[in-house]
């Protein structure tokens, strides 16, 4: 018998080989799913939709900016969600609650203790529009037992507000222009807590003149969206 050639065992080798590469490749490829278009991805769909509904939120808030008045407000705002993300609003806020608020201590000390006379002007009341776009929204786990939905947002406009001052008795209004950042966090598919900070920049007028004042408040109530209840647009397939 003739003796194979080397070559051969070599080329046989090389065969067997890349076979083995070859049909390997192709039974990982199948065991794979993502080598296939047909692959099915499930995504959760939002637990809230706002887009055509209405917010309402009564709120309730304090200022944080003036050292000399501590300003308490009531009042509320109303909300249509053209899309997820815009919205526009229109709220009434009442600040005039001498109960709650009023002079610090601060502006007492100083009065008290140099006799001098210390003015600030503060809101009673105002009302306006404004445009919010939210471009955070997402959700979390509570202690693994529920989930909230939240989102972020960001709104400014304007209206018209009454404000007087510490060292005067009377009122003036004016327009005004404000600007707001604003959390909310809902516990089902109608109601949460709505969070916000909000700044009212206006003219305010003291005893020494006219002044551009900022009255900066923290306020928190909480929301509702109207309807209640909300349905998913199922897209068509062929």
């Amino acid at each position: 018998m003739g003796k194979t050639h080397p070559l051969l065992h070599l080329c046989a080798a090389l065969l067997v080989a890349a076979s083995t590469i070859v049909f390997g490749a192709e039974a990982d490829a199948q065991e794979d799913p993502e080598d296939y278009g047909d692959t099915i991805h499930v995504v959760q769909p939002k637990p809230v939709l706002q887009q055509g509904r209405i917010n309402v939120t009564p709120q309730l808030g304090v200022t944080i900016n003036d050292p000399l008045y501590r300003g308490v407000k009531l009042g509320g705002r109303a909300s249509m969600h053209f899309t997820e993300r815009l919205y526009a609003g229109a709220l009434f806020q009442y600040h005039d609650m001498s109960l709650l608020g009023g002079e610090s201590q601060t502006y007492r000390d100083v009065t008290g203790e140099t006799g001098m006379s210390v003015d600030a002007a503060y809101l009673n009341w105002g009302a306006g529009a404004e445009l919010g776009f939210a471009p955070l929204f997402g959700k979390f786990s509570l202690f693994n037992r529920g989930i909230i939905f939240y989102n972020m947002s960001i709104a400014a406009g304007g209206g018209w507000f009454d404000s007087s001052s510490l060292g005067r008795a009377d009122s003036a209004g004016a327009p005004a222009g404000m600007v707001a950042l604003r959390g909310q966090f809902f516990f089902n598919e109608w109601m949460g807590v709505d969070a916000e900070v909000r700044n009212v920049i206006y003219p305010g007028t003291i005893e020494s003149g006219d002044v551009l004042s900022h009255s900066v408040t923290f306020g928190a109530g909480v929301t509702f969206l109207f309807p209640q209840a909300f349905e998913y647009e199922e897209a068509e397939t062929l």
